[in-house]
């Protein structure tokens, strides 16, 4: 019961936030400036920013495979790339949803046990949260007063908050680590350990991989992908086309948070992205409105692209999970 009202709450919130932020987006997008993008905007540009989305899957199934082997659960790739895309695909209706949805698939294809699959899964989003920081880096070295910008646009209310959310998690980990012995009796610390174990046993099978070169290049070329999924997308239209790889490092850091606020649908996307654009036009010299209208068309126009690939791998994917299915039974 507890469950099922705590699903309901973060479905309820997620809904809201999506409400939230399509009204922030909707409400500062000039429909004309928008039009009028849309009319001037080169698409081959759209076109291979979601080629490179598929690719990004694909790239990230091969990956996954890799670190099922060594724990006795060789799969094919395909099967790996219909999980992803139907995990992404629920992510629309659900945050975070997606990562269960792609466990308990592969589970119907291959019967890979879910729990093996979701240790898997948080290994790569630590190995994501890697490459993250790194372009974070970049784009700290490469275009720092952007990032100033950008931060000020940010609520110091909601960074107070955050700070102390910091301090007090940093004091129950200091009470868990000094009254651990005690805790370990209960059964729901007993899981967690459990948990913790299952994602070290994923990191010792990093260690086992045969083919460790091919692992690193695969996480590369995933987040290359990434990259270029937005980067490529600002010569579309005449208002970016100038933009270097210092701006290029900095949007992929904010579509980045843009995506991991639990938003139905990904929606936090678009708002994110013309503050995003705000703080490149305010630390160039120019308006933060300027950089507003022309990041609320970026990031509406890429993000149809992003989630009409979405929808059309997801639908795929169910008919195709169904049909290994069948076969694997």
């Amino acid at each position: 019961m507890k469950s099922k009202v705590g699903h309901f709450v973060f479905t309820a919130i997620a809904i809201l936030l999506a409400v939230v932020f399509l009204w922030l987006t909707l409400r500062q997008t000039d429909f004309e400036v928008l039009k009028t993008a849309a009319k001037s905007a080169n698409y081959f540009w759209f076109f291979l920013s979601a080629v490179l989305s598929v690719l990004s899957y694909w790239l990230r199934a091969a990956r996954w495979k890799l670190l099922l082997e060594p724990a006795g659960h060789p799969v094919p790739v395909s099967s790996g790339f219909w999980a992803i895309s139907f995990g992404y695909f629920m992510n629309l209706t659900l945050p975070r949803s997606g990562e269960i949805a792609r466990a308990t698939s592969l589970y119907k294809m291959e019967k890979v046990p879910v729990d093996k699959s979701i240790g898997m899964i948080i290994l790569e989003r630590l190995i994501d949260l890697v490459f993250l920081s790194m372009f974070f880096c970049l784009a700290l070295f490469f275009n720092a007063q952007t990032l100033i910008s950008f931060l000020s646009f940010a609520d110091v209310s909601v960074l107070g908050k955050l700070g102390i959310a910091a301090g007090l998690l940093t004091v129950l980990l200091l009470l868990f680590y000094v009254f651990r012995k005690s805790f370990i009796r209960f059964s729901l610390f007993g899981k967690i350990s459990d948990f913790l174990k299952g994602i070290l046993a994923g990191f010792k099978s990093i260690l086992q991989l045969e083919h460790k070169t091919a692992f690193v290049l695969y996480s590369f070329g995933i987040w290359l992908c990434y990259f270029l999924m937005t980067y490529l997308v600002i010569f579309a239209f005449p208002a970016t086309s100038h933009f270097g790889l210092a701006e290029g490092f900095f949007l992929i850091v904010a579509g980045a948070l843009g995506m991991i606020l639990p938003a139905v649908g990904g929606l936090g996307y678009p708002y994110v992205m013309s503050i995003a654009f705000s703080a490149i036009y305010l630390s160039a010299g120019q308006t933060s409105q300027e950089g507003r209208e022309v990041g609320n068309y970026f990031g509406l126009m890429l993000y149809f692209v992003q989630i009409v690939s979405m929808l059309g791998l997801g639908f795929l994917s169910v008919y195709y999970i169904s049909r290994i299915g069948r076969k694997s039974a």
